[in-house]
């Protein structure tokens, strides 16, 4: 359990990184006064998904964190409007706003459409999805990207006026979006509101720069995972934000730089044995969270 105590402690340490990096960090632009954040921070709904609503809440509480991307196990597709309601009233309790959908791995138009009301009824503006469609790949069946759903997903976006942002994953998934640009490449010439959740930590781990990625692609990056791993093709090594290998002072100047102002919401994918309680690493969690709110200060100067 995060003790207050603890909380602090790994946060000034984190604060403490952030300063120092941002003072021996070469860049294309001062490490101090580099320009003002205009993104949010935020919780991915996966970093919870081993912790109920109440509980995800509390720690972002906690923790000082305000924005939510919701997912589908701390609320259903299927809520009733009453349940919706409950929903966003624990959040507004909590101080936080539920900002997003997803992800969503969808592979029917149906499927597509019933997100899409939902994210309607919701009131959110941006749904996070991974649009597939199932082939045969040296005889195994795999789920691979799909352009003919995401033209689909196209006239969604105009019909519901709600963003999409397709979530990229890595190098050992190499049919399902790899890298951002492998989803820059996908919507690029559909209609605006169709983009990306960039995943920081695939991106790298697939040999891209997230920084130089974050600079092509920003205009249609319309929400962001953010992380650290240490660097492996194959598996996904999840780690606390001060300790990957990944140049996060990069990133964050990168975000500046383009003016991004949409979430980077931290995804955190690193969990106890199953059965452990909590069930999630909380002062794991702290640290990222200390650490990336001290390189948003440390940008501005």
């Amino acid at each position: 359990m995060l003790t207050r105590r603890g909380f602090f402690a790994t946060s000034s340490l984190a604060l403490v990184a952030a300063g120092c990096q941002s003072l021996t960090k070469s860049s294309c632009c001062p490490a101090a006064g580099c320009g003002k954040v205009k993104f949010r921070f935020g919780m991915a709904g996966y970093s919870c998904h081993r912790i109920s609503v109440d509980a995800t809440l509390a720690l972002m509480k906690r923790l000082d964190m305000h924005y939510l991307c919701i997912k589908d196990f701390h609320l259903p597709f299927t809520a009733t409007d009453a349940q919706i309601a409950e929903f966003k009233q624990k959040c507004a309790d909590s101080g936080v706003t539920g900002y997003g959908l997803g992800p969503v791995y969808m592979d029917k138009k149906e499927k597509a459409k019933e997100v899409f009301e939902f994210a309607k009824r919701v009131g959110v503006k941006t749904v996070v999805g991974v649009p597939f469609e199932m082939r045969d790949v040296n005889g195994k069946k795999t789920r691979v990207e799909s352009r003919s759903l995401c033209e689909y997903i196209d006239g969604l976006c105009k019909e519901f006026d709600v963003r999409y942002a397709i979530h990229n994953h890595g190098p050992d998934i190499p049919y399902l979006f790899p890298t951002g640009e492998k989803s820059w490449n996908m919507v690029k010439d559909l209609d605006p509101r169709m983009g990306l959740c960039l995943d920081i930590g695939h991106d790298f781990r697939a040999k891209a720069n997230p920084a130089d990625s974050i600079r092509r692609f920003h205009t249609r990056i319309y929400d962001m995972h953010v992380k650290n791993v240490l660097f492996d093709p194959v598996k996904n090594r999840a780690v606390p934000m001060p300790r990957g290998d990944m140049d996060l002072w990069e990133v964050v100047k990168a975000l500046v730089e383009v003016g991004y102002d949409g979430c980077c919401s931290l995804e955190y994918e690193s969990f106890p044995a199953k059965g452990v309680e909590p069930g999630i690493k909380e002062t794991d969690i702290a640290e990222c969270v200390g650490y990336f709110k001290g390189l948003m200060k440390a940008v501005e100067g």
